[in-house]
């Protein structure tokens, strides 16, 4: 799916949510962004099982594509670190971020890909801590995506 067609289904899904927020309350955002991640906790852990992850980039990986595989060009990014515990990337440009912002609704976009990072690295692989200080979606200029495996325990 190129980008072109994603950003008309947000379109969509966007004018749907806005509309039911306006009638039923914020809850419609909070409902929707834990139907999502229960979908997408569930495809991760499906990927966990087809293929277990031996390095933390594959975590970002994985999330990665399902955001990319849409088009290349929506995450613009460096990666800082890539070691066998901890992979660190800057993210530069996010077109979900743009679209959001643009829309005037950068708090619906936090909600529906965002905040979901969190449950999805856990998911992917239980023994990874993500960590994120700032989002482009909440007007900071770059992410800050870091996965790091849990310190083995001394003695063990």
């Amino acid at each position: 799916m190129k980008w072109a067609d994603e950003e008309k289904f947000l379109e969509e899904q966007l004018e749907i949510l806005v509309k039911l927020r306006n009638h039923f309350g914020e809850d419609v955002i909070e409902i929707a962004q834990r139907a999502r991640l229960a979908v997408h906790q569930r495809r991760m852990r499906e990927l966990n099982t087809q293929n277990p992850p031996k390095r933390p980039a594959e975590v970002f990986g994985h999330s990665a594509y399902s955001v990319s595989a849409a088009d290349p060009g929506i995450l613009e990014y460096d990666v800082l670190e890539d070691s066998e515990r901890r992979f660190a990337v800057r993210i530069k440009r996010c077109r979900y971020a743009d679209f959001y912002r643009d829309h005037g609704y950068p708090e619906i976009g936090y909600a529906l890909h965002c905040s979901l990072d969190f449950g999805e690295a856990k998911a992917f692989w239980p023994e990874i801590t993500f960590t994120r200080t700032k989002t482009l979606m909440q007007g900071d200029d770059h992410c800050n995506h870091c996965y790091e495996l849990a310190k083995e325990k001394e003695g063990v």
